[in-house]
Parts: C-alpha cells; sequence; structure tokens
C-alpha cells in the first residue's frame, strides 16, 4: 500500500481517508521492530512500557463498543489499555438527539473494557493540527479530561525522522520500511516542525567553506533534507533586518527621462528609411538608394 500511494497509483479519494492513514501507520508499528518503535513511540506519548511488553502488546483494529461506537484502534499492553481515535481532515463526531458525542461514547466504552482487562485506561485522540486546539475537544465532559492525551501526525514524522539519524542498528528492512512511512506522511504534508527556537541557537563558525549551499551527501540519511542549520554554521545569531532587502514594487526603481529636461527634436532620421523590403530586396554589393538617414 505505501508504494502504491508514494507512487501517486492510489485514487486521491482514498488516500484522503483518516482510515487508511490510520492503517498504514498502526500497522507499520504492529509488523516492525516493537522494541524500537512501538516502545519509542509509546515512550515519547508518556507510557512507558517495556521492551517486552512492546513485544508482547495486542493492537485490535476498529473494536465494537455500544451505540455502534468504533474507534479506530485499542492497545493492550502492560499496565494500559490505549483507545486511540485518529482524525486526518475531519473532526469528531458531535452530540446529537439520540447519541452521545463520539469522544464520550468511546471513554465510557473504553473504561468499561479496561475494568475488565484490569487496566489503565487512556484515550489518545490524534489530529492534523499543529498545535493542540482546545475546541475541538469541548464535548469531553470535564470529570473525563485527564483520560486524554493528545498528539498529532506531525509527532509520528518527527518520531521516524529521530530514529532515522540516530539509530545505527536497524536492518536495511526496518531502515526501509520506516522510511517509506515516513515519505508518506511527507507526501500527506504532516512532516513535524521543530519550532523557531532552532535558529537562535549559536553555533561556530567553520574556518573554511567549500560549498555555500547544502550538499546531499552531507545528510545523515538518504531521502530527507536536514535543513541549513544541520549542514551550515554560522557566525552568530540570525537578527532581524529592518530594510528590505528584495524589490518593494512600492518604489520605481527608474527615473523618468522628463526630470532630466525638456527633450530636444530631432530633425532628420536616426534610423534606415527604406522601402520596406529590407537589405534581401538588394543585390549584394550596392548601397541603399538612400543612405542618408543612416
Amino acid at each position: 500500500m505505501y508504494a502504491a500511494e508514494l507512487h501517486g497509483k492510489v485514487p486521491s479519494g482514498i488516500t484522503r481517508m483518516e482510515d487508511i492513514l490510520a492503517s498504514n501507520v498502526f500497522s507499520f508499528f504492529k509488523y516492525a521492530n516493537r522494541e524500537i518503535f512501538l516502545k519509542g513511540y509509546l515512550d515519547r506519548l508518556g507510557f512507558k512500557i517495556s521492551s517486552q511488553e512492546a513485544i508482547e502488546a495486542e493492537l485490535i483494529f476498529w473494536p465494537r463498543y455500544e451505540e455502534k461506537t468504533e474507534p479506530d484502534l485499542v492497545i493492550l499492553t502492560g499496565n494500559y489499555y490505549l483507545l486511540i481515535e485518529a482524525k486526518y481532515l475531519s473532526d469528531f463526531g458531535g452530540e446529537t438527539e439520540k447519541t452521545k458525542a463520539q469522544l464520550t461514547r468511546e471513554i465510557e466504552g473504553g473504561m468499561l473494557e479496561a475494568r475488565n482487562y484490569n487496566k489503565n485506561f487512556r484515550l489518545i485522540a490524534i489530529t492534523a493540527d499543529y498545535i493542540y486546539k482546545k475546541n475541538k475537544f469541548k464535548s469531553v465532559p470535564e470529570c473525563f479530561s485527564h483520560y486524554l492525551t493528545w498528539t498529532n501526525w506531525q509527532q509520528v514524522s518527527s518520531f521516524l525522522n529521530d530514529i532515522l539519524n540516530n539509530n545505527l542498528n536497524l536492518t536495511r528492512h526496518e531502515r526501509e520500511f520506516a522510511l517509506d512511512l515516513y515519505k508518506l506522511l511527507d507526501r500527506k504534508n504532516l512532516r513535524g516542525f521543530k519550532g523557531f527556537a532552532i535558529l537562535n541557537a549559536s553555533v561556530s563558525f567553520l574556518e573554511r567553506l567549500d560549498r555555500i549551499f547544502f550538499e546531499a551527501k552531507t545528510a545523515r540519511f538518504r531521502g530527507a533534507f536536514i535543513g541549513f542549520l544541520n549542514s551550515l554554521s554560522l557566525p552568530e545569531t540570525l537578527y532581524y533586518c529592518r530594510r528590505s532587502i528584495f524589490f518593494s514594487h512600492r518604489q520605481s526603481n527608474f527615473t523618468s527621462l522628463l526630470q532630466s529636461g525638456k527633450l530636444n527634436p530631432v530633425r532628420d532620421y536616426i534610423f534606415y528609411e527604406g522601402e520596406g523590403r529590407g537589405n534581401h530586396g538588394r543585390e549584394r554589393g550596392n548601397p541603399p538608394a538612400d543612405s542618408s538617414g543612416l
């Protein structure tokens, strides 16, 4: 599925479905090296589990609760019952005359199931937003808010990027598998954003610069751009430039000829005046009939 979508062989209507995205991402965590990927990702979200618990984790896709409630995924691992509800281009379902809001129903159903498993319940809500948007979770009652953990797809992308850059123990197949998922998220514009604080980092200046542009072979792993700040060093922190260094359409870059004084009329021709046939109408070596205009 990764290859087909990466090469544009899947209809856009399917690639925009959040169920397909959730399946692609969490199938990766199910089948990839769990000690590295599943454990590492859950650790980043604040759920500490052992390597053995990651290996033995059970991933249940689209379980069914009452009132036709169907979360995207449940992960049973260690002491946790982790319910995952993922959104991509849509919002969480709201309350209707017959049913409660989607997240409320999932929390109530998940708490009941977690109690049966004797595990601690948590709901992980995933969206495509770069920041937490409180209004998307206004349907969750205050008494349930401590069960909720928010994250985004960009966090998955950042996690994969860190693993690919820093983990040297990946096998070739693990690296290719993770890189395909990273490219897929990037294709959907779900690449992580590290913030502007990195621009204020003070780095030493290279004594000798052979190039001023990014060179692909300096990347930590092929297939991703690590940024200019990681590939070049700057003499000092960046500062704000108060004057425009680019063309401004509000200011004219030329001066009118009339400002130089009155133009004098020219009595003689300054261009050749002929019969309209040009040089092609004359025999080679014969001068024009009237060359006074030259």
